[in-house]
């Protein structure tokens, strides 16, 4: 207070003050709290489900209602009978949509017709002269694949030209997905101002955890007749975001890529049509479910649960117990015990019900198979992360370029080339085993030999085809060891 006081200017604000809070209790009893009337009007239907009354047998329809000014998580189960009528006749024509799986192509530059001023949108609402300028100069970049910025005046409308640019892409059948990204602050108009001017789904993801996870089984993607999700086919055509939640959620934009997802994908031979967010997806549930069975060193426990955790809030993750090795540790169930160092709890993880293998994992022999090698699969995980940032490290970019191992500067440990695998093996051969397992994965050893950049293909010669792909091969049912 006494600091307060020194401030001139401090008897004025209080006077304001005061005079402030005499107004609001002039309105409320001060012991009630301003109730805000939004609360209590429907945003969005997020689901409906079906059930039977107990009490006379008929069929009850409920719908899972977002209300207006309240996170996802605080949404509820509502009667029909008690939701307006509009907002269920909105969540059935999202619900109605067509799985869109292929992307519609640009069109020709040809194609592009300028937008007269009497162009409406929805609600009738029409563009000011100088925003027409900016929508159409906007399309003739975008027709002619050139890059841009809108960039007027504080109060001019971006926000309005760049929806109305959006929509004229929808119009010609480009109906996205669309990324937003606004700071904070901008995100409530920019929802409002779409609503306002297209008739697009559009969607506005932040929150806390519990209600993104909402947004993502909701919001994201559509489903089929089983109600599982369809990768890749978008529920939404715009999302508003910040950059903040980029970083936190997206996983092409995460500081840590954990895996290389494309390299899955160019080398098994999948059933099912699969995206590298499907690979990470299923790789994140492997390891969630040797953990849940690990039974082994604690270090190798906590360095995996920091790699596959999702980062929080943007913040780098910075991750434990992965340099020096230099401890051997137990690779067996019959290692030795080591007291508990674990400072997380699976089972509280909220992000671990995305990734539950016990619902995305449909093969019990598979899970049977996992459960025996987990220690294993922890293990290698574990080395090859140590390969990659210890051993490869910056030259990681020219190996996976192509680059012949003569050429890769790193540095291993020489040892006594006492036993060795065969007369030939000498120090570039261990060089070109570190660069190999690195390259091509554990036990990819034909794979090794028959690649040019390694010594192995001079010294040893080719392997037989066969004996290549029956490495790369994947089992036949693997497509349904994992649902969806």
């Amino acid at each position: 207070i006494a600091q307060l006081e020194k401030d001139k200017r401090i008897h004025q604000k209080l006077k304001r003050f005061k005079t402030k809070m005499a107004q609001m209790r002039h309105f409320f009893h001060e012991d009630e709290e301003p109730f805000n009337p939004d609360y209590v009007e429907v945003d969005r239907i997020l689901d409906e489900s079906h059930s039977i009354d107990k009490d006379n047998g008929e069929p009850v329809i409920y719908y899972l209602v977002k209300w207006c000014s309240l996170p996802y998580e605080d949404s509820t189960w509502e009667l029909k009978e008690d939701v307006d009528e509009g907002k269920v006749r909105e969540f059935k024509r999202i619900q109605a949509r067509h799985p869109e799986l292929k992307r519609v192509a640009r069109p020709l530059a040809g194609a592009w017709k300028k937008l007269e001023l009497s162009h409406e949108y929805k609600n009738r609402n029409r563009l000011r002269e100088y925003q027409l300028e900016g929508v159409n100069w906007l399309l003739f970049n975008w027709y002619n694949r050139q890059n841009c910025i809108l960039a007027d005046e504080m109060g001019l409308g971006k926000t309005i030209q760049s929806i109305a640019f959006l929509q004229e892409e929808y119009n010609v059948g480009i109906h996205g997905p669309f990324l937003v990204i606004a700071p904070l602050s901008t995100i409530t108009n920019w929802e409002r101002e779409f609503n306002t001017w297209t008739e697009m789904n559009t969607i506005v993801y932040h929150g806390s955890l519990a209600s993104r996870q909402m947004i993502q089984q909701y919001e994201m993607y559509c489903k089929d007749s089983r109600g599982r999700l369809i990768p890749g086919a978008y529920k939404f055509d715009a999302l508003i975001t910040t950059f903040e939640m980029i970083l936190s959620d997206c996983p092409e934009l995460r500081e840590i890529e954990w895996g290389r997802w494309r390299d899955i994908l160019s080398h098994g031979r999948f059933k099912r049509r699969m995206t590298e967010r499907d690979v990470e997806t299923i790789c994140r549930a492997i390891l969630v479910y040797c953990l849940l069975h690990y039974r082994g060193d604690e270090n190798i426990k906590g360095f995996i649960w920091d790699l596959i955790s999702p980062a929080e809030n943007g913040k780098t993750k910075e991750l434990q117990n992965h340099s020096g090795l230099s401890i051997p540790v137990p690779r067996g169930r019959k290692g030795k015990k080591v007291k508990s160092q674990s400072t997380f709890d699976i089972h509280k993880a909220d992000w671990i019900r995305k990734y539950n293998p016990d619902t995305l994992f449909q093969d019990e022999s598979y899970k049977k198979h996992l459960k025996h090698q987990c220690n294993k699969v922890l293990l290698r995980v574990r080395m090859l992360y140590y390969l990659r940032q210890e051993v490869i490290g910056d030259q990681a970019e020219k190996v996976l370029g192509g680059a012949i191992s003569s050429e890769i500067d790193i540095w291993f440990p020489v040892v006594d080339q006492l036993e060795v695998p065969t007369d030939w093996w000498d120090s570039e051969a261990d060089k070109s085993l570190l660069i190999g397992v690195f390259k091509h994965g554990y036990e990819k050893y034909n794979t090794m030999r028959a690649d040019p950049a390694l010594c192995f293909l001079e010294k040893a010669g080719r392997p037989d085809d066969k004996a290549i792909a029956a490495e790369h091969r994947v089992p036949d049912n693997f497509s349904d060891i994992v649902e969806g």
